[in-house]
């Protein structure tokens, strides 16, 4: 089972952690953050962190990497398993008091699997976020991401952070071989609660309704009544639970 929304997730951590606190602050110039994840929920075992650059003229350069390993807790890379690689480099500049434009370029890959590469723009505030991603191989292949920081609505604060992210996704490559349904355009939801420590613990919980790929066994009669059976992948949605753990440096 194989979510189709990854390269979207991965390459927002640069924005969200613009508007928190910085963990390393090296000197007045620049700053580095990372962190690193351990998650389990539905889709099994999965580890993911980054690391981001970003200077104190808001030019920023972030990378990830998710291992997604599976329901069984195996560290040997597998053919079921996904290892994936999220970069982007980009600037934001600061448009009105807590308001944001951002844009840049991305890059997603996909070990023996896809490679994406995009560029972004959109606007970031203290309660809302919004990012459109174009690509640059082949088709246009648009696609969105939204935030919205529910703790912005209350006046006093509240012991977690909520959030609600709607992304919008459609493949940039051509239709692949061996696909039963090739049409990946479609909505994902993640409604996302976390609590993180002055120590750099972080703690969470994510509950989502997402496109995801799986295989079904196709049978085919040829003229003349042989028939054969082909495996192929097909879109379908589910709901999925993921819990994390982690620590931001």
């Amino acid at each position: 089972m194989k979510k189709t929304v990854l390269f979207l997730i991965a390459s927002i951590f640069c924005f969200n952690q613009g508007f928190s606190q910085t963990n390393q602050n090296l000197n007045d110039s620049y700053s580095i953050t990372s962190a690193s994840f351990f998650n389990y929920g539905t889709s099994g075992y999965e580890i993911d962190g980054f690391i981001e650059f970003q200077m104190k003229n808001m030019f920023f350069i972030e990378s990830s990497i998710s291992f997604e390993i599976g329901d069984r807790l195996n560290l040997t890379f597998q053919d079921d398993q996904t290892i994936s690689f999220s970069s982007s480099i980009g600037s934001m500049k600061i448009i009105a008091k807590d308001l944001y434009a951002v844009g840049g370029f991305s890059n997603y890959t996909e070990i023996k699997n896809d490679n994406l590469n995009e560029l972004f723009i959109g606007l970031i505030s203290k309660s809302l976020t919004g990012i459109l991603y174009v690509g640059i191989q082949g088709s246009l292949a648009p696609n969105f991401l939204g935030i919205a920081d529910i703790n912005s609505l209350f006046e006093s604060n509240i012991p977690i952070d909520i959030s609600i992210m709607l992304t919008y996704t459609s493949s940039s490559n051509e239709e692949k071989v061996n696909k039963g349904n090739t049409n990946e355009k479609g909505f994902d939801t993640f409604l996302r609660f976390s609590k993180e420590y002055e120590s750099g613990l972080s703690i969470g919980y994510n509950f989502s309704q997402e496109r995801y790929e799986t295989p079904k066994l196709f049978t085919y009669q040829k003229p003349g009544g042989q028939t054969y059976q082909i495996n192929r992948s097909i879109s379908e949605i589910g709901l999925f639970h993921t819990f994390h753990v982690g620590y931001t440096f």
